[in-house]
């Protein structure tokens, strides 16, 4: 950075020399200016791109005249063309906009205007730190896939062509980098065909991405042989392989990837996210899960923000999900204080798929809330009766909703085991819902319980998931006599709390 710093000063004292000096001076030419610029861009290239702008506007307009401010222009608009660091790209297309394709300057060479002007047009919607454009496509089973709409923390776009020879070496590394993610975050690939032959098409998908076998990494297989998304343009997909990267808001991080510089990205991901959840723990384990306590979470991580706008909308929008997601009580009040705080109540640019499905979230959260009687359902017992999950009498109900080989789910039930003493003695009927379609694991999880009800649902879109908020399990809801919500999301040893401290 020193070393910039010090050459971007040099660069300044030159140009001010040139400029109060007279052409052909002899302690400064103009060809010595030019030459040293050009030596120089490499090492400018490594400055973040609205810095290589700010300077090349600068250098631009300080020119003697226009004809040394058109050969300014295409010194940087011919490097960051075509220069290989990510986001370079984004000093091109501002020296084609601002002085070119707007006629401020004439491009010198007709023959090649129009590689200037097609370099602008496909770079121009999808560079580094926008919002991706928009993609839909169908997928290789005919159904409709929205690439925004999709719902991860990281996002991966691989366009390719299966006659193109760097996609035959990038794909395979892709996919061994994708079976060997062993992070925490769950990753979406949109491998994007971008030829019109379904049979290739389906050939390239079987060798390639169909063995992709890692539980963290949904690979959606999508097309467009009518071009009809407009993504050549959209993406700059002039040559293939061409590869994105995305955020959870849709906002372009990475592109001119490799598979290498894929993973590299996505380690650093993974351990600002890893660290960030870490601290939460902490804070957590220290202070327990409640809004006050998120809220001045929330307030201190501005502060360390350093202005970092997007940095801290990642903080914000994993804080959410934490909170969102842990099974203790006063988590979904902080996760709806953020969002309504931070995310919704404010302008602060999200995208409308963020927005949407923290809506969602919040609309599922208020369902069942406590105080109010718990709605009723109608399941299935393991000889296939429909039972009513909320039947009989007993002073307290426990509704525990789990699936099949969930670690967080088995540990609960040790811990309902542990705690059968005092749920015999509050008269607490354990009523288990079991999610998953594994009915061999579920026979053998009665036969460990065999004090609880052990009730099923018919499947994925059952009202019962309409009606509770089943996202995330384990989740634990404990009812009165009456079925009213005493509390939701809680842990066995809150649960545990709560019946002790009551006197019933």
């Amino acid at each position: 950075m020193k070393r910039i710093c010090t050459l971007t000063l040099f660069l300044f004292f030159a140009l001010n020399c040139f400029a109060q000096t007279a052409q052909g001076a002899q302690d400064y030419s103009k060809e010595d200016f030019f030459d040293s610029v050009k030596e120089s861009l490499p090492m400018i290239s490594l400055m973040p791109a609205d810095s290589v702008i700010d300077l090349a506007d600068r250098l631009i307009a300080r020119m003697a005249s226009k004809e040394d401010s058109t050969r300014m222009a295409g010194l940087f608009f011919d490097f960051f063309s075509d220069c290989p660091v990510m986001g370079s790209e984004a000093v091109a297309v501002h020296i084609a906009d601002a002085y070119f394709l707007n006629g401020k300057l004439k491009w010198p060479d007709e023959d090649s205007y129009p590689a200037l002007f097609t370099f602008a047009e496909f770079n121009r919607s999808s560079l580094l730190g926008m919002s991706a454009p928009a993609l839909v496509m169908d997928d290789i089973n005919g159904s409709v896939v929205d690439v925004r709409a999709v719902r991860a923390p990281v996002k991966v776009l691989y366009f390719y062509d299966d006659g193109c020879s760097t996609c035959a070496r990038q794909t395979p590394l892709l996919v061994s980098l994708l079976n060997g993610y062993e992070g925490d975050a769950e990753i979406a690939v949109f491998a994007i065909y971008t030829q019109s032959n379904r049979a290739a098409w389906e050939k390239y998908v079987a060798e390639h991405f169909a063995t992709i076998d890692n539980p963290k990494v949904m690979v959606y297989n999508i097309w467009d042989p009518e071009l009809e998304s407009n993504f050549q343009m959209q993406y700059g997909v002039l040559t293939t392989p061409a590869m994105f990267m995305l955020d959870s808001e849709n906002t372009i991080i990475g592109r001119k990837l490799d598979s290498e510089a894929l993973g590299r990205l996505i380690h650093v991901r993974d351990n600002f996210r890893a660290s960030l959840l870490k601290m939460l723990d902490t804070v957590t384990d220290a202070v327990g899960a409640n809004e006050e306590s998120a809220m001045n979470l929330v307030a201190t991580l501005f502060q360390r923000s350093n202005g970092n706008v997007e940095s801290f909308k990642t903080i914000l929008y994993e804080m959410f999900k934490y909170y969102r997601n842990i099974p203790l009580a006063g988590a979904q009040e902080a996760a709806a204080g953020i969002a309504d705080n931070f995310i919704l109540g404010v302008d602060g640019g999200w995208s409308a798929e963020t927005l949407e499905e923290i809506r969602w979230n919040l609309e599922m959260m208020h369902k069942n809330p406590v105080g109010q009687k718990a709605t009723d359902e109608t399941l299935y017992n393991k000889r296939g009766a429909k039972k009513k999950m909320l039947a009989g009498s007993k002073p307290y109900t426990v509704l525990f909703f789990n699936i099949a080989y969930c670690k967080d789910c088995a540990q609960y039930k040790q811990d309902l085991r542990d705690a059968s003493t005092i749920l015999k003695a509050k008269k607490a009927k354990v009523v288990s819902v079991y999610l998953s379609a594994d009915r061999t694991q579920w026979l053998s999880n009665i036969k460990e319980n065999k004090n609880w009800t052990h009730l099923t649902d018919e499947g994925p879109w059952s009202q019962l998931r309409e009606d509770y908020d089943l996202g995330v399990v384990p989740r634990l809801y404990l009812l009165d006599k009456d079925k009213n919500v005493i509390a939701k999301d809680i842990t066995v040893r809150e649960l545990c709390e709560i019946l002790e401290n009551n006197g019933h």
